[in-house]
């Protein structure tokens, strides 16, 4: 369950030394507050959204929205709010993507790389997690590795997602039949996307 929303959270506040109280006619009672309105995922700040406030007479306790207040209240809110700044904490939501994003291109990087090493030195025991022509998913594994050419078993099993191949990669599943195929084959079928995983054990 995802909890999201937003929320306000409170920025800064002023009172007026000229402003009346239209309620009870207090001359210098009014303070005015401002609230950063943000968004929230699980309770982290994402994003601000924007700014909102209210004012209250201190001397009567009479609240008004920005709707509700004389145009002097209201002129002195729209002066306040343009002052005042977005906390920075607000975007720490946004921060935290952010790095998640580069942390994940950085390893789909790494992987990529280890995995064309894998490929152009393949070894006895590798892997291949592929696509097959039944658009199901299954491995091969490596078996024997010569000059010009890689040795492979299949897996007798295929799953429909590719999140499910570790489930079938076991030993027992991998028979004594096997068949050749050049390293130009195995580079292409990587490039192609074919093969779209290599685990090394």
């Amino acid at each position: 369950m995802i909890i999201y929303g937003w929320r306000s959270a409170h920025v800064r506040t002023t009172q007026s030394k000229t402003a009346t109280c239209p309620h009870c006619g207090t001359r210098g009672s009014i303070i005015t507050s401002i609230f950063s309105r943000y968004a929230h995922i699980f309770w982290i700040p994402l994003f601000p959204f924007g700014k909102t406030g209210a004012s209250q007479c201190q001397h009567c306790h009479n609240a008004m929205k920005v709707n509700e207040m004389p145009e002097e209240i209201k002129r002195e809110y729209r002066d306040l709010k343009s002052e005042a700044r977005t906390p920075i904490w607000q975007f720490s939501g946004l921060v935290l993507i952010v790095m998640f994003v580069t942390w994940m291109n950085f390893t789909n990087k790494e992987n990529e790389k280890t995995e064309l090493e894998y490929i152009s030195s393949p070894l006895k025991g590798d892997i291949y997690e592929y696509e097959t022509e039944s658009s199901n998913y299954s491995t091969l594994k490596v078996v024997e590795v010569t000059d010009d050419s890689i040795f492979v078993a299949p897996n007798e099993y295929e799953t429909t997602k590719m999140a499910g191949v570790y489930e079938i990669d076991e030993d027992a599943n991998y028979p004594d039949v096997q068949y050749g195929l050049s390293r130009a084959e195995v580079k292409n079928m990587y490039d192609d996307g074919v093969i779209y995983d290599v685990k090394r054990k």
